[in-house]
C-alpha cells in the first residue's frame, strides 16, 4: 500500500520531500502551548528570567521536537522567528524611549536572547544529530541513508535544498570546515 504522507514522531513525512506543512502545523501547535501558558507569562509575580525559562522549557520544545530533520527555507525561518518575537514581546513587555512606551524592536529582542533564538537552536540540534549519526555503526540505517547516493535525476527547475547541503551551509557560516574529508568517499570514521 502506498501513501502520499504519514505522521511519524510528530512530523508529517510527505512523498514530495517538503516540510513546510509540518512546520506550519508545529507553529499552530506551539501557539496552543503559548496560550496554555499565557497566564504565567502575564503574571506580575514571576520574574522575566523565570518567564524566559518557562518559554525555553515548556513552549520552545513543542516547535523544535523532531526539527533535526528539517531543511529550513527563509520563509520558514521567518515564521519561526516571528512567533518567537511574539512570545518575547509578551515576556519583556514594551520598551521606553525618552519617556514614551513603544513596542520592542527586533534587534533589541535579539540582544535580550543573546543569540539563543529558535532557528539557531534548530541548527544546533541538526549538528548534534549529524554527530550522533557519524558515531553510529556503519550498518546503521540512518548512516546508510545519509551516506547513500540517489541514482535518479532531479526534476527540472530550482532544486529543493537537501538536508546535508543545508547543514553544510550552517557549518560554513560557523567557520567549521574539513569535517567531511573522507566521509563522503565512504572511508568511514577516522
Amino acid at each position: 500500500m502506498k501513501v502520499s504522507e504519514f505522521k511519524n514522531l510528530g512530523n508529517i513525512i510527505e512523498n514530495n520531500i517538503r516540510n513546510d506543512r509540518c512546520i506550519k502545523e508545529r507553529i499552530q501547535t506551539v501557539n496552543k502551548a503559548y496560550y496554555a501558558n499565557l497566564q504565567m507569562l502575564n503574571s506580575k509575580i514571576i520574574s522575566k528570567r523565570s518567564k524566559l525559562q518557562i518559554y525555553k522549557t515548556l513552549i520552545r520544545p513543542v516547535v523544535t521536537y523532531g526539527a533535526e530533520i528539517w531543511t529550513l527555507t527563509a520563509a520558514e525561518e521567518n515564521a519561526l522567528s516571528r512567533f518567537e518575537r511574539k512570545v518575547l514581546r509578551k515576556i519583556y513587555g514594551p520598551g521606553v524611549d525618552k519617556g514614551v512606551w513603544r513596542i520592542r524592536y527586533n534587534d533589541e529582542l535579539c540582544k535580550l536572547m543573546a543569540g539563543e533564538d529558535t532557528v539557531r537552536f534548530i541548527r544546533a540540534q541538526r549538528i548534534q544529530w549529524l554527530g550522533h549519526v557519524e558515531r553510529m555503526d556503519e550498518t546503521a540505517t540512518f548512516k546508510r541513508v545519509l551516506k547513500g547516493k540517489l541514482h535518479a535525476k532531479r526534476r527540472i527547475g530550482r532544486p529543493r535544498i537537501r538536508w546535508l547541503e543545508d547543514l553544510i551551509a550552517d557549518l560554513r557560516r560557523m567557520g567549521i570546515s574539513g569535517w567531511m574529508d573522507g566521509w563522503m568517499d565512504g572511508e568511514g570514521e577516522k
